[in-house]
């Protein structure tokens, strides 16, 4: 399961091509006639293109798994893996369109049904029927499809399609769906260069200390997704001021639970786990660094794309990429393990560095008020 869900870094962005992102970007640019245009043209698009794209993506993965030799079966559980991210850009869709509303309500009540389903579907496939990773990845293919049904249905209006909503959606988004494949190399490439050392054990606590550490993302998703209108709204304000206080609260808010489970992690991964995988300790403790690093990087690359950004973005993540290809191989093929753990934390400080730096350069530059490349 960690190691096809790293390719899922690679297989969104592909899927919906940004186009969620320009529907967020555009949003208090058009009058709310146009906005359900728009949000019609865009749902076609993602079940159409995005089908196409998923039987594509399947048969190239398909193939480079056959090339490279993976000692882990492609089938089912790549496609039990690429699926839902095919189904979840609906979900998506329906929870951007709750931030941008302030409908907080719905936003909740979707997500934690969505969660339960998952969860009781884990424990009927897995702990009851015994289906084991099979089980696991069925369970949230299922929930996943009832949510984007649902989610689907409240979006859509009528069969309404407009060629120049693409065009330009696909003008805004290719940079950023490039930039978005390449933070595989960032953040995903560990674990294919980690599968190579023929360590399953090591690798299983690997993935068990990040699919943990993920769990405390989750707040920095809630606190971004909260803010990211406010973002959007300041850019288009132009209030500087107002972006800095911001991106420091983003950052702060999610630095507070992240630093309480660094300093209590053995004990709370021996709770969740019946003290049956505390030796994920010490990864989870490392990958939780990076939750912190994360978001002074993506939140300074929310800004730069909601300026219009988009191909800087994209320049920043081939730089960045390209270093921490390098960055990965050096410290996995001396420290292992626990180098591609720290590899994590270090290519992200180093991105949040490059990106602050070119959009303050950009910035000064052009003075850039509704700046589009």
């Amino acid at each position: 399961m960690g190691y096809f869900n790293s390719f899922s870094l690679i297989v969104l962005p592909i899927l919906n091509f940004s186009l969620i992102s320009y529907y967020l970007r555009n949003y208090y640019r058009i009058d709310e006639e146009r906005r359900q245009i728009v949000s019609d043209t865009i749902l076609i698009a993602l079940l159409v293109y995005g089908f196409a794209a998923l039987v594509v993506t399947y048969g190239a993965f398909y193939g480079y798994c056959r090339w490279s030799n993976i000692s882990f079966d492609f089938y089912p559980y790549a496609l039990l893996t690429f699926v839902p991210i095919y189904l979840g850009n609906f979900a998506t869709m329906f929870f951007a369109k709750c931030r941008l509303e302030r409908d907080a309500g719905r936003f909740s009540v979707v997500t934690i049904a969505s969660a339960l389903l998952g969860t009781l579907l884990a424990i009927l496939l897995v702990v009851i029927y015994k289906y084991g990773a099979t089980g696991r990845l069925l369970a949230t293919l299922l929930a996943s499809l009832v949510t984007a049904v649902y989610c689907f249905k409240q979006l859509f209006r009528k069969l309404q399609f407009d060629f120049e909503v693409i065009k330009d959606a696909f003008r805004f988004g290719w940079p950023l769906s490039v930039s978005a494949m390449l933070w595989y190399f960032l953040s995903g490439i560990d674990r294919a260069m980690l599968e190579r050392l023929n360590d399953s054990y090591t690798f299983g606590f690997y993935n068990v200390g990040m699919q943990i550490a993920a769990y405390f993302a989750i707040f920095y998703t809630a606190v971004a997704q909260t803010f990211e209108p406010d973002i959007y709204k300041a850019i288009a304000e132009n209030n500087k001021g107002k972006l800095v206080k911001i991106i420091i609260g983003i950052v702060g808010l999610n630095a507070v639970p992240n630093i309480v489970f660094i300093i209590f992690a053995p004990f709370i991964i021996g709770l969740l786990t019946y003290n049956r995988y505390t030796d994920a300790s010490a990864f989870a403790q490392i990958l939780a660094v990076k939750n912190i690093t994360v978001t002074l990087y993506y939140s300074t690359i929310t800004v730069i794309v909601g300026y219009g950004f988009t191909k800087t973005e994209l320049l920043i993540r081939i730089i960045g990429s390209v270093v921490c290809i390098f960055l990965f191989k050096f410290l996995i093929d001396t420290y292992g393990f626990y180098g591609a753990a720290w590899g994590q934390v270090f290519s992200f400080i180093f991105m949040a560095v490059l990106s602050l730096a070119v959009l303050l350069y950009q910035m000064r530059k052009n003075n850039c008020h509704a700046y589009s490349e």
